[in-house]
């Protein structure tokens, strides 16, 4: 099987296959509609997970994946994988804090849906594009500046332009920063000047807020800078490419510092991301 994003069909055969068996898991608490356009129903609330964890994923061990040496991943899997890349300020949290959110999300993923979702933690480099390519959805988080060097700046260029998404979470400095947010946005845009399109506020009533669950306020915000959301949109389709918030969500998916509420609440978002993602 050829990498993912190497074919448009193909790509759009494994967002099929990942989806085919979500339907109804429960009926307790959420209130239940049909989406005719996706073949499945929404799930409902199980309440708020709790494991445990290290609080940094290995920066230099080659993942799993790579060490067994498969072309694709698998039909009908979804992996959640980290995106490593270097951190210009010395803060404490780096591409690489708190891998426990991820296993969190994962398992909620899992709950609330029939998704097929890998527990493996994957990481992957933009040096490798090819590699990159195997997991067409990623995930990225920071509190500090950053920057790309010239090869890995394109080859996410490329992995967005051949359907690939990005989703990238500030984790915020301080409880009050937007370093990540900030230069996140100033690196799509500058990649994607000649083609005349800049990441842009997600309004409230996107798709992507109400996809599977309902956010009728747009993204839910923990803390930092209420940029609200933003994306870049694809032109001709208005598909969203890669999605960024400023509200730190992956610090409510570790379920350690805030309410069970607000971290159920960023959760569910997350789940949303990765449903709109699968299904466009």
């Amino acid at each position: 099987m050829e990498n993912l994003l190497d074919n448009r069909n193909v790509l759009s055969d494994w967002k099929s296959s990942v989806l085919q068996d979500c339907r109804l898991k429960s009926a307790i608490g959420n209130r239940q509609s049909a989406m005719p356009r996706r073949g499945f129903l929404r799930a409902a609330a199980l309440g708020a997970a709790a494991l445990g964890g290290l609080p940094r994923l290995a920066a230099a061990a080659p993942d799993k994946a790579d060490a067994d040496g498969p072309k694709a991943v698998k039909t009908g899997t979804f992996y959640f994988p980290r995106l490593l890349f270097h951190v210009k300020d010395e803060t404490g949290d780096q591409w690489n804090i708190y891998p426990v959110g991820d296993v969190i999300l994962r398992k909620r993923l899992r709950q609330l849906t029939n998704v097929n979702a890998s527990e493996d933690p994957i990481v992957v480099r933009l040096a490798d594009l090819a590699n990159t390519c195997r997991y067409p959805f990623v995930f990225a988080t920071s509190e500090g500046y950053f920057d790309l060097p010239d090869n890995e700046a394109a080859n996410l260029k490329e992995f967005l332009l051949r359907g690939g998404f990005v989703y990238a979470d500030d984790c915020v400095l301080g409880k009050t920063g937007d370093r990540f947010f900030k230069d996140y946005v100033r690196i799509v845009n500058r990649l994607f000047e000649k083609e005349g399109m800049t990441m842009q506020r997600v309004p409230n009533d996107h798709e992507i807020n109400t996809c599977y669950f309902e956010f009728p306020n747009g993204a839910p915000f923990i803390q930092g800078v209420n940029h609200g959301a933003w994306a870049l949109f694809e032109k001709g389709t208005g598909r969203i490419m890669t999605y960024l918030t400023p509200g730190d969500l992956h610090c409510g998916w570790t379920c350690q510092w805030n309410t069970p509420e607000q971290n159920e609440a960023t959760l569910r978002m997350g789940i949303n991301i990765i449903i709109y993602y699968l299904t466009h």
